[in-house]
Order: structure tokens, then sequence, then C-alpha cells
């Protein structure tokens, strides 16, 4: 990947295809992904898992949760599940955060205790 000078009065992500500068559509995102990945000898990212990952880097940095359903565009309640499913991943990462950073991360990522 480069920088390819898009136009100012362009859209923000484009490509370069021979002399012109096309708009970077998901579908051309995810098929370039998906040769790196192939290429570096990765497992293929879909769009949902890069969608989960930006959101939960957001949440480890102290986003709001509110905050970041808005802008993922989280319909449901989902994204907790996803949390719940992967805290013990995330455990290290919570665990590093500030003293008060990760409190309402805490309480999306872990279950209830009943």
């Amino acid at each position: 990947m480069a920088t390819n000078n898009p136009p100012l009065d362009g859209p923000l992500f484009t490509y370069k295809d021979g002399s012109k500068h096309r708009p970077l559509s998901k579908a051309t995102f995810l098929r370039r992904l998906k040769v790196l990945a192939r290429a570096a000898r990765h497992e293929a990212v879909q769009g949902h898992g890069i969608r989960v990952g930006a959101t939960l880097e957001y949440l480890l940095r102290g986003v709001p949760f509110n905050v970041m359903e808005v802008k993922g565009r989280w319909a449901s309640d989902a994204f907790q599940l996803y949390l719940r499913k992967h805290n013990q991943i995330l455990a290290p990462y919570i665990q590093a955060m500030p003293p008060g950073t990760a409190t309402e991360f805490t309480r999306l990522a872990m279950p209830p205790a009943h």
C-alpha cells in the first residue's frame, strides 16, 4: 500500500486504477485485505470482525460504550455478547488500563454474577 495523492475534491479513501482515482468501496477494501492476509499466511478477516475489533480498540482506549454504540451503528446489545465471549482475552488489556478508565468497560464485558 502506498499514498496515492488523491484529489482534494475527491473521496477520503481512494485507490488508483491506472491513471484514475476510484472511491474505495467496502468490497474492494475487503478483497485487498484478503489478498494481503493470504500473502502473509494469515486467516482472512471479514468485515464484521474489523467492526468488532475497531470498536474494542476504542473501548479499550476509554471511549464510552454509548458513544461507540452510536459510532459503530450497533442497533442492539449484540456487541455486549462479543465482549463477554472474549473477556479472558481482554483481561490483560483491561488490567493495564489506568484506574477508573475500565469501570464501564468491565461492567459491560463481564457477565453479571448470579
